[in-house]
């Protein structure tokens, strides 16, 4: 029997975190069903931990929007214990419908953009910047709506107190430029972190990846991510140029609002129709696939009537991103076919002859392998990044504007472009990384393929044993004995193998683990053998601000400098730690308190060290006696 707390009565538990425990409960008072998120007990008298609750209570109880969580109870600063009391939402995140349902049509993701940048644009409008804009943090209730949750981190800019010691900054992977590097931040923080949202919803991976915090964030720094139309190239070079856009390096160079991001979306989704985003959630939540089916011939209706304008108006660009999305949807389509090689034919008439070079270079046929289906895939591994110092996109950033016209092709060998990550190297350009064919083509016939297709099971036979998979945690990718890596859930639990040595490769998807390979005996026998693993934990990563330059000692003999990230290792299976801090500096106070971490988390400390009683400290940290 679970307790009651205060007017609430706990009926379930709905999940818990390094910092919470979230609870079905029954508001007694008003006879209603809400989510009661509680502090967990030996937070309660952390200062830092119960002011993130008190930011998150105070930002969303300004905020009324149908894409925002809804709060409606705040414990208070007297009370023993804190909770916040909001709506219930059903879910899942939409972390967990991507990685369910795969990648979805771009212009499915631009009708949630367009809520979701709503949303932000009103909180911006009160002075509110989100600063953890991330899939995890979007839930999708009862299948018709998404909501934009967490403002635990939110920075209010006319409460600067908000912006206290000891908060986690942000997720590495969503976190904008001038967010890592501690400057003080607008809108345009969000409006980076919705463009790495819309990225993973029509690719279904993240844009910055890596072994660890730090190298994700140097990659974010550097604006370093593969390519969107490489790994899905049905998202067509319009969808491309938003994203690029959104998630520019520079913050000058991306949309200057919310506002601003969500009209770029309105416009993208209007040739096909939409006028009401939400009403369009909501059917496709009922049934995703279905609606996905049911979108394409439209979408295809809308890419070539662009065509056949651009054609009229001697536009070469917007026409062969138009066509090529075609014939990425529809390989076979008669009428893509026929505008490519009206285009071909016309580009002759319009340019001389360019030789090779960087036009030749990226424009790919389609027809080679017969690589492009008429659906949404799940997405290839791509490993490589643009060479950003020798490699400049066209201000454009549309697919033609990289390249020439599409080649002419006859009905039986369509046309597409594929755009790899290129390395500029004089007149040539050198791909990155090398094709790969997709999982449908891979046959026991190709060299290094397998037969096996994506989510299904070989077929049991003499000698072989079903090898269960119980990983922790569940968000991860699995190889085995050097295969591709592949999702585990519900399609791929296990594998059927035969009795000896193999290798297994565990690659997680979220930031709190770091990979893991192991080798494993698997004896004979005709029960299913159990491989249960545990993924080690990522070292948290703090970053202390302070006013003058200082020592940073933390509980457990790890030492650093202010100003500078410090990896905290955080053996506790619960991938989360409380440890002291102690930051000091010659002729000042010591500065001591206790901070959490969480496995894989970038944690910030700001930190004013007083000068010692008869010292003056200056700016540039000197003591004055």
């Amino acid at each position: 029997m679970l307790p009651k707390l205060e007017r609430y009565e706990l009926m379930s538990e709905l999940g818990h975190g390094g910092m919470a425990t979230v609870y079905r409960a029954m508001d007694t008072l008003l006879g209603r069903e809400v989510a009661l998120k509680i502090l967990h007990p030996h937070l309660r008298n952390t200062p830092e931990a119960r002011m993130r609750f008190r930011r998150e209570a105070q930002s969303v109880a300004r905020l009324r929007h149908r894409a925002i969580l809804e709060i409606y109870d705040y414990s208070g600063e007297g009370s023993e214990e804190c909770y916040i009391a909001s709506e219930l939402l059903t879910g899942p995140t939409l972390k967990d419908h991507v990685e369910r349902e795969g990648a979805m049509p771009p212009e499915v993701a631009a009708c949630f953009g367009i809520e979701i940048a709503d949303a932000l644009a009103l909180a911006h409008s009160k002075g509110i910047i989100h600063r953890d804009v991330k899939p995890e943090n979007l839930l999708l209730h009862e299948k018709r709506e998404i909501k934009l949750t967490d403002f635990g981190i939110a920075a209010m800019r006319d409460a600067q107190s908000m912006t206290a010691t000891g908060q986690i900054i942000g997720s590495p992977g969503h976190m904008a430029p001038e967010q890592i590097e501690g400057q003080e931040l607008d809108g345009r923080a969000d409006v980076f972190a919705l463009g790495t949202v819309l990225y993973y919803m029509v690719t279904g991976v993240l844009p910055f990846t890596g072994k660890n915090p730090h190298q994700i964030l140097l990659r974010v720094l550097e604006g370093q991510f593969p390519d969107p139309l490489r790994i899905q190239p049905q998202i067509g070079g319009r969808f491309r140029a938003i994203l690029l856009k959104a998630m520019a390096r520079n913050r000058d160079e991306r949309y200057p609002s919310a506002e601003a991001l969500r009209d770029a979306l309105f416009d993208y989704v209007k040739p096909i129709g939409i006028e009401e985003p939400p009403k369009e959630i909501q059917r496709y939540l009922t049934d995703p696939r279905a609606y996905s089916e049911a979108l394409k011939p439209k979408i295809i209706a809308a890419e070539l009537e662009l065509a056949r304008r651009a054609l009229s108006q001697a536009s070469v660009a917007e026409a062969s991103d138009a066509l090529a999305r075609v014939l990425a949807l529809d390989e076979q389509n008669r009428e893509a076919i026929e505008l490519s090689s009206q285009l071909q034919r016309r580009k002759k008439r319009w340019f001389p002859p360019l030789g090779l070079g960087l036009g030749a270079a990226l424009v790919i046929l389609a027809g080679v392998l017969g690589i492009f289906s008429g659906r949404l895939r799940p997405p290839q591994k791509v490993v490589a990044h643009h060479n950003h110092d020798n490699f400049k996109l066209p201000s454009d950033h549309s697919v033609a504007s990289l390249s020439k016209p599409l080649e002419s092709a006859s009905a039986s060998s369509s046309a597409a472009i594929l755009v790899p990550p290129v390395q500029a190297q004089g007149s040539t350009l050198v791909l990155d990384t090398p094709f790969a064919p997709p999982q449908e083509m891979r046959t026991s016939k190709a060299p290094g393929f397998r037969k096996e297709r994506r989510g299904e099971r070989a077929p049991a036979s003499f000698g072989l044993r079903r090898v269960v998979f119980q990983p922790d945690p569940q968000n991860v990718r699995i190889a085995v004995d050097g295969s591709e890596l592949r999702p585990y859930g519900p399609s791929f639990d296990a594998i059927e193998l035969g009795p000896g040595l193999h290798r297994f490769r565990f690659v997680p998807n979220v930031d709190c683990c770091a990979e893991l390979t192991i080798e494993k005996e698997i004896p004979p026998g005709d029960s299913p053998y159990v491989l249960a693993v545990t993924l080690p934990s990522r070292p948290a990563l703090l970053i202390v601000r302070s006013n003058v330059p200082a020592d940073v000692v933390i509980e457990g003999g790890i030492q650093g400098r202010a100003r500078s990230p410090i990896p905290v290792p955080i053996h506790s299976p619960t991938r989360s730690e409380i440890r002291r801090i102690t930051v000091s500096a010659p002729g000042h106070e010591n500065h001591t308190e206790e901070v959490m971490f969480s496995a894989g988390a970038v944690v910030e400390h700001r930190v004013t060290l007083r000068p010692l009683p008869g010292e003056v400290s200056s700016n540039d940290g000197l003591v004055v006696r």
